[in-house]
């Protein structure tokens, strides 16, 4: 596995709901002390790293900035693509809310975002290009919170156990998948479910469009994939299910359900983000990570996806929204959410002790693979109709057999659809 610092190079680059606490109007700043009203997907209740890395963040931001408060909403990125347009539009969006990067210029077309206050453009050691988390006037509207790119994971215990080795091509992966249901596993994890976003297979769908060099939409933001190359993804899907090496609940499946899965050991390979890595060593320590195969037209690189922080439309409390938003992102705050697999998004945050720990090497393993395996790209604002339509072309290659090249053009019809 790489081990390699990425050190300072920069990159050039529901109205019925609202009753919730997360929606309450805010009050204007000059009143006096500040609560801010927070939406994120991760519950800080939970055992797991992450979370556990995001409670002690913000009750460290609150000891720091004693007249600023964080009330802070669970929210799925689905109830959030639902009603934060709502929300916005009622005059209660969240001061600050979290947001999956494909699906910030589709937010910001729906009015949710405040344009980013002027000393945002203080900070300047992103390393990635912050200029696509733009609104349709061209005005940022967000930043990076956390970077994440696709690998492939598999169960070292499966692959020996039927005398494979670790699948470098993805017709390897096919291969192997079948070997791996023979021996009653589920050879590939994935899913066909839009309950969540269409997470799963969106993901991995853009990730491999990213390895074969293939755009996603055209310069009038239609999606324009249904080539040969987007072929090459469909006809992946067919071999495997093909080669009966799909779950048996592939149609429904989540990226949940595909996790919990690979965590409990029925699953032998799936392509997920980076940031299940650390998580995933201490559920199953079978569980490994690779490169992502190489494609029949490209290479093993990627898309640079992740989570964006911004400030909700209507905010009162922007002065306050903006440190804690720079708070979050910066090096402190950074390390600590490091410590959970999640990979900072600035320099500065490397220069940490953390980075230079025994305990940091996965994080610097990912990190180093983030940087030397993915590039960024531009999303257009239909992210979410072409999401669910990979889940219906999914769906339908299952249970009505269709082609590889029935299902990308199915797929980029519904991204189309009006």
């Amino acid at each position: 596995m790489i081990k390699k610092r990425w050190g300072l190079a920069l990159f050039t680059a529901v109205v019925a709901s609202l009753a919730l606490s997360g929606c309450a109007p805010s009050t204007p700043e000059s009143e006096g002390p500040v609560t801010l009203n927070y939406w994120d997907f991760l519950d800080p209740s939970q055992n797991n790293p992450r979370s556990k890395a995001l409670k002690e963040n913000v009750a460290n931001f609150e000891a720091a900035n004693p007249n600023i408060k964080i009330n802070l909403s669970v929210v799925s990125l689905g109830d959030m693509l639902n009603r934060l347009p709502q929300a916005a539009a009622a005059g209660q969006a969240p001061d600050v809310f979290k947001m999956y990067t494909p699906v910030v210029p589709q937010m910001a077309a729906a009015g949710v975002y405040s344009p980013l206050p002027d000393a945002a453009a203080k900070v300047t050691d992103w390393l990635r290009p912050t200029d696509a988390l733009a609104g349709p006037d061209g005005k940022q509207v967000a930043v990076p919170y956390e970077y994440r790119t696709c690998a492939l994971y598999y169960n070292q215990k499966i692959l020996s156990q039927i005398g494979a080795t670790v699948p470098t091509t993805y017709d390897q992966v096919v291969d192997v998948a079948r070997k791996a249901a023979a021996a009653g596993f589920t050879g590939f994890g994935t899913g066909f479910s839009d309950s969540d976003n269409s997470a799963i297979i969106g993901t991995f769908f853009d990730c491999f469009m990213t390895q074969v060099g293939q755009d996603l939409w055209n310069k009038d933001g239609q999606a324009d994939f249904a080539t040969s190359k987007g072929e090459d993804f469909g006809n992946f899907l067919t071999k495997l299910r093909d080669a009966k090496a799909l779950g048996s609940n592939v149609v429904s499946d989540t990226y949940g359900t595909v996790a919990d899965g690979m965590a409990s050991g029925t699953v032998a390979m799936a392509v997920m983000g980076t940031e299940r890595a650390v998580s995933y060593a201490s559920q199953n320590p079978d569980l490994k990570w690779t490169a992502l195969p190489k494609a029949n037209t490209g290479d093993t690189t990627g898309t640079t996806i992740g989570w964006t922080l911004g400030i909700g439309n209507g905010s009162k409390h922007a002065e306050a929204a903006w440190k804690f938003i720079e708070y979050m992102t910066g090096p402190e705050a950074g390390a600590k959410m490091a410590t959970g697999g999640e990979v900072p998004t600035r320099a500065g945050t490397y220069q940490q002790p953390f980075f230079s720990s025994p305990e940091s090497k996965t994080v610097n393993d990912i990190a180093a693979y983030v940087k030397s395996n993915s590039k960024p790209r531009t999303y257009s604002s239909n992210w979410t109709s072409l999401a669910r339509g990979l889940s219906q072309s999914g769906q339908k290659l299952i249970l009505n057999g269709s082609s590889g090249s029935d299902f990308i053009r199915s797929a980029q019809d519904a991204a189309n659809k009006k």
